[in-house]
């Protein structure tokens, strides 16, 4: 389990996210970018953690092999045409997000929630088109 450091703080905007990531950061636990243009970004590997809050967050293309949102919030997040594959949403809050033409492929989200429900092991991540 990561130990964040007594000074460490999460990115505050997607500029300082990205610079951390291009320097070898992968651990950012309890990221607030929440109503963020995520779109794009490349984030392979990022672990954000618990209490990370990625609500009404765009990320329209973005790169998110292997990526964890365990224990995040991504409500209403759009993962249109994001590359997920690999990705983690382990008991993370999904309930209306987009993921129109995303890879999917070996998502897991066991004990992530989509509207009051859990999902298991077998479940696919869920996307409500609009």
């Amino acid at each position: 389990m990561f130990q964040a450091p007594d000074d460490y703080r999460p990115p505050a905007n997607r500029a300082e996210l990205e610079a951390r990531y291009a320097a070898g950061e992968r651990l950012f636990p309890e990221t607030e970018l929440s109503d963020a243009d995520l779109s794009g970004i490349m984030l392979d590997g990022a672990d954000f953690g618990k209490y990370s809050w990625f609500a009404d967050a765009n990320f329209t293309g973005a790169s998110l092999r292997g990526t964890s949102f365990r224990e995040c919030n991504v409500k209403c997040a759009d993962f249109s045409n994001a590359d997920l594959t690999g990705a983690t949403f382990e008991l993370a809050a999904i309930e209306s997000i987009k993921a129109t033409g995303a890879l999917r492929e070996g998502v897991k989200v066991k004990g992530a929630t989509f509207y009051g429900s859990e999902l298991g092991d077998d479940d696919e991540l869920p996307s409500w088109e609009w």
